[in-house]
Parts: C-alpha cells; structure tokens; sequence
C-alpha cells in the first residue's frame, strides 16, 4: 500500500479503461473495483486512478465527480481521491460550467490524518481554490513541518494575500501560524502585498513581529529576473534569495521603508535590519556605515560586522579597524579566518602586524587545524604582502619573538614567489640570506620555516641539524620532524624541459617520487595562486584536492606539461574587454546578471558590472602557460604527481 507501488499499478488504467466501449459515460467497471472495500487497496486505487483519467463530458462529467467523490467516505482511500481528482483537473469547465468540488476539499483540510490534509492542500492549490485560502491558513505553523511548510507555499501560488494578513491581524495567532503568513506573503509580489506590510510594521511596536515583518519587506525589494540565456556559465552566483534579482513595481515602496526603518531603529532592530538587508542584497548609500556605527565598542557584533564585510566587493576604510580588533581578539576560529583573509586585501601596516597576531593565536590552539592553515595560506599567498617587505624586514630584524618568526616566513612567501614585483623578490630573498648568517637569527628563520611549512630551503635545514650552535641544531631536528624532512640523495634524472612530453610521461610512469618533494614543488612553482587543495580554501582555478580521481597519472602528466591539451569545464579563458578599451584575460570565477568576476593568472580577482563590457570572447588556449614543469628534473615532476594523487587519499 505505499504510495510508489499504488502509482505504479495506476499504470493499468489505460488497459481497465478499454474495457468500456464508450468514453463519454463512466466506465461501471472501474468504478464498482473503486467502490468495492473488500478489494485489495492498491487495485482500488489503481480502478481510481483509470477512472478519473476517462475524457468524459457534460452531465457524465458530473455524475463522475459526485461518484468519486463520494469514496472519500472511505478514510483508506480519501487521500488517494483527492490526489486523483486534482490529478484529473476535473474543475475544468465543460459545457460552459465549471464543477470543482470544493467541499470535499473543504473537508479535508480538517483532516486529523497527516497525509490527507497535505493532499487537501496540494489538490486546491492545484486547482486555484481560493476560497479555501482560510482553511489552508489554519494549517499554518502545523507540528507536521511538512504540511506547515506545504501551506505556506500554497497560499503563495493562490496569491491568497487577504487570508495571509488575516492571521497577523488576529491577535492570538500563534507565532509559528504568524511567521508561515509572512513566509507566503514574501513571496506575493503585488504592490498592495507590499502596502499592506508597510502598514502593519508601521503600527506595531513589538520587537518580534517588526522583525518578523521586516524581513518579509526585505524579501520582496527585488522578484527573479526572467532568464534569456545571457548569463549562467558554469560558475553561477548562487547567493540567493533570487538568481537574476530585479527591480519590478513595489521596489521603490520596499527600499524607501527600509531606508526610513533603518535611519530611525534602536541599535538592536539596526542591526536586524543590515542583516537582513545583506542577506537580500539590498544595498543603499550608508548602510555599512550604519552597521560600523552600531557596532563601535560592542564586542559581541564583530563576528556580524566581519560577515558582513565579507559580502562586500571592497573593503571600506572604515572596516579595517573591525577586521584588526577581529584579528587581535580571541574570538571564534571561523571569524578569525575570515577576518585574516580580509586583510590581506588592504595595504594597512597595522593589518599586517593584526594578521601576524592572529596566525600565532591558530598556530597555538592547535597547528594542525584546518583554520589555521586556511589563515596561513591567506596570509603568506596575499596580494599585497609585497608590499609589506619593509615592514617584514624591520619586524624580522628585531627578533622579539612570535610576530617577528612570522615576518620571516611572510619574507620566505616572499622570496620564493614567481609573480608580482621582482624588487619585493630580490630584497626579500637578500634579508634572508643577511639573517642566515647569524645562529639567532637562523633559529628564528627555521621557526619560521617549520610553522609556515615552506620547502624552499629543505637541503639548508637538513644542514643545519649539525650547525655548531646547539640551539639551531635543535630548531633544525624539530623542523626536520614536523615537515618530515629527509636527507635526499643527489638528482641527477634530467630536466623535464630537456626532454620531449612523451619521455617525459613515460619516465614519471615508471619512476616513484617524494610526496615531500611534491610538496615542497607544489609551493615552488606557486601553483598555490591559481590551484586549491581543500575544499575551506578560497577556490581559485581548477580544484586539485581530487584531481587524480580524475584523470590518470599519464594523462595528468600531459595536462601539466601541455595545459591546453584538456581545459576543465568552467575554467576557459576569456578576454574582457571594457567599454573604456582595457582588457584583462581570466577564467570565469562567479557570474549573475549583475556582474563577473574573474582571476588571472598572477592570482589577482577582478568584478566588472555586466554593463561595463564591451566584448567575451573565449581563447582557445589555456591560461596556465606551458612549459611551467620545464626547471624541474623528472624526479622532482615525479614527485609533484606523487603529491597530486596523495591528496585525493585524504
């Protein structure tokens, strides 16, 4: 008797209705098994089913609608009966009438039964009964979360605005019956759906219900967009509460009580307000500084503010000081994370000096977390450490402790990177060598070394486990261990640019390489800008976390060696062109009808509005440039897929 085996037996109404000649009166088979309660009930429902499918018209059409309806009668079959008829559409009009039956529905939504009621409400949704509209709002803020959630969504499609309003303006109403109301009318884009909101939150003074109505205003500032294909890659927007957001009649109504709530409201109901403005994408001149307003001197709204930060496509000066006090606090992990990579989009000094804090506070609780290393990461691969050098250099000099070790591995990031500006590079690299030369200093850099997990000077640190001053030695064995460092014997296989693609794929079949050394490649050759390796990262060019799920150790040798050999879907590269004649080529990293974004290949992230292109065009190579594996020997090549296919073990 479970439903899927009832619909599969269904399927023999086309064989019980051949058994009546004549489709223009009740086929008296089918509705003796239907009406037979010693039968089996999945043939009864199957009878039901066939019977309710049958072409019949006028006055056969009637008498067919009062039969059926009267096995609802049958408390084993009335579900099935009222699935059957809104199935059928038998409220549709013959001969100039309509014959809809309302009061079995009627009925139904009374039902103590679960499943009847959901049925009650899904068949006079289906079939536009509006003048149930009040009885499936009493079902609102049902215990069953499904018929509560059905009814709401009901009375959306019925558009059944006056049922809707009549619960919140009935004083007693429940607050989950209060809350399903809203949830309907949020989604009724009627400008008088929107008056009438307005008033009520105009003449209420309770917190909840202004709340309450606030956010069903909010939901209504824009409706889904109708979509003709000029947007939707493979890298959708998917924030919500609408894929393509526009503006339609009651906007102006919705963002001009927003405004004067939100310049008007406490403290408490402010900070509501952003929230849910944010979360509906309403965005107005001054509602960041309001937030920022509310916020000062209240510890308990950084995490709010940093989220909310982070929805923005720049950060405002006005935030940094937020993100610095987020940073420097001892607040949860997630919005130290988030505050980190945050500031690594500002050149500000004194974020630098908060990040620097913040990484001692992760790498203390527990170095191996998962949030620290997504901080670290966003920290040591940042845009704008470079121009941070200076500082780094000063901080590492001083050698005052945790803040200066990770201005030594901010300088090591530095040093070994092969994008950006090559004077960062250059001085970076040199203030490395000037502090190896000093054992205090050499302590602080192999510090820096094993807490940041730079595999840039693996053969220096194994060197200096016999260093004369004891404690670099002891710095150098405890680095050794933690990056499980081992002595390597001299490579002397050849230098992949040396050989042709094939070779090169054949000798790394047969070869085994060193996860270690894959690693330590990985950071060397920073694929780390355009690559992530976990899904917490922040997801740049195509995922490696699993890649060797997916392709084959050969094939993902050629890949590499040959980037546009296989493109992944998603990750074309594209030449944008502005309507102010400047250009930029990135793959696609987000797209909706507002705006693209996207990243080139030195890691730096773009937002165009869509207005402001000019031209798309896709290039038929790849962005990542061939020939990046050519300074690497086939172990060391070898070793990066070792390292490759070690991460989809994970």
């Amino acid at each position: 008797e479970s439903p899927s085996k009832v619909r599969t037996l269904a399927a023999q109404r086309a064989l019980l209705r051949r058994l009546s000649g004549n489709e223009n009166s009740i086929n008296p088979l089918l509705l003796t098994l239907a009406q037979n309660p010693d039968k089996k009930l999945p043939a009864r429902v199957a009878a039901l089913y066939a019977l309710t499918q049958q072409a019949v018209n006028g006055d056969s059409h009637t008498a067919l609608v009062a039969e059926v309806a009267k096995l609802t009668a049958d408390p084993r079959l009335q579900r099935f009966v009222l699935r059957a008829l809104a199935d059928a559409g038998l409220d549709r009009t013959y001969d100039g009438k309509t014959v809809a039956p309302e009061a079995i529905y009627q009925t139904s939504l009374r039902s103590t039964e679960p499943r009847t009621r959901l049925e009650a409400i899904i068949g006079a949704t289906r079939q536009n009964m509006l003048n149930l509209a009040p009885q499936i709002a009493d079902s609102l803020g049902n215990d069953d979360p499904v018929i509560a959630h059905t009814a709401f969504r009901g009375l959306a499609m019925l558009g059944a605005a006056d049922a809707c309003f009549a619960v919140l303006d009935t004083p007693d109403s429940p607050p989950a019956k209060r809350l399903g109301a809203l949830r309907a009318l949020m989604r009724m884009h009627e400008t008088k759906v929107v008056d009438g909101l307005i008033s009520r939150f105009g003449k209420t003074s309770e917190p909840a219900d202004r709340e309450a109505i606030l956010s069903a205003i909010c939901r209504l500032h824009f409706h889904e967009g109708e979509w003709k294909g000029d947007f939707w890659g493979t890298r959708p927007d998917t924030r919500g509460p609408y894929y393509q957001p526009e503006t339609w009649d009651g906007t102006a109504k919705v963002a001009a009580c927003v405004k004067s709530a939100l310049d008007q409201a406490a403290p408490a109901e402010a900070a509501f307000l952003l929230r849910e403005m944010f979360r509906n994408r309403i965005e107005f001149d001054g509602g960041m500084e309001r937030l920022l307003e509310i916020a000062a001197g209240k510890p308990e709204m950084l995490s709010e503010v940093v989220a909310q930060l982070a929805t923005r496509k720049r950060v405002p000066a006005a935030g940094i000081p937020f993100l610095i006090q987020a940073a420097e606090s001892d607040g949860p992990k997630p919005m130290l994370v988030q505050a980190v990579d945050l500031l690594q989009k500002t050149s500000s000094e004194d974020a630098c000096l908060a990040t620097l804090k913040a990484l001692e506070t992760l790498a203390l609780a527990d170095h191996n977390d998962k949030y620290f290393d997504i901080a670290r990461k966003a920290f040591l691969n940042g845009p704008e450490l470079e121009n941070h050098h200076q500082l780094l250099e000063e901080l590492a000099e001083k050698m005052t402790g945790a803040d200066s070790k990770w201005a030594d591995a901010g300088l090591l990031a530095l040093a070994a990177r092969t994008i950006g500006s090559p004077e960062s590079r250059e001085l970076s690299q040199k203030a490395i060598d000037h502090g190896w030369e000093t054992s205090a200093r050499r302590v602080q850099i192999i510090g820096a070394i094993a807490a940041s997990g730079f595999r840039g000077m693996d053969e220096e640190v194994l060197a200096a486990v016999n260093d004369a001053d004891p404690a670099v030695a002891a710095t150098a064995s405890a680095a050794v261990k933690a990056l499980n460092l081992k002595p390597r014997a001299k490579d002397e296989t050849p230098l992949v640019g040396s050989l042709s693609p094939d070779k090169v794929v054949a000798a790394v079949m047969e070869m085994k390489g060193d996860v270690s050394v894959g690693k330590q490649m990985f950071s060397r050759q920073t694929c780390f800008a355009c690559h992530a390796v976990t899904l917490e990262e922040v997801q740049k060019g195509p995922f490696l976390g699993t890649i060797a799920q997916t392709y084959a150790r050969d094939v993902l040798a050629g890949n590499i060696l040959d980037p546009g050999k296989t493109i992944a879907q998603g990750f074309a590269t594209e030449m944008i062109t502005l309507k102010d004649g400047s250009q930029q080529m990135v793959f696609i990293t987000l797209e909706s009808a507002a705006e693209v974004k996207g990243r080139n290949i030195a890691g730096q992230e773009f937002t165009w509005a869509t207005g402001d292109i000019a031209k798309r065009e896709k290039l038929p190579g790849s962005m990542m440039p061939p020939g990046l594996a050519n300074s690497m020997t086939t172990f060391e090549f070898a070793s990066l897929l070792d390292y490759l296919e070690s991460l989809s073990k994970k």
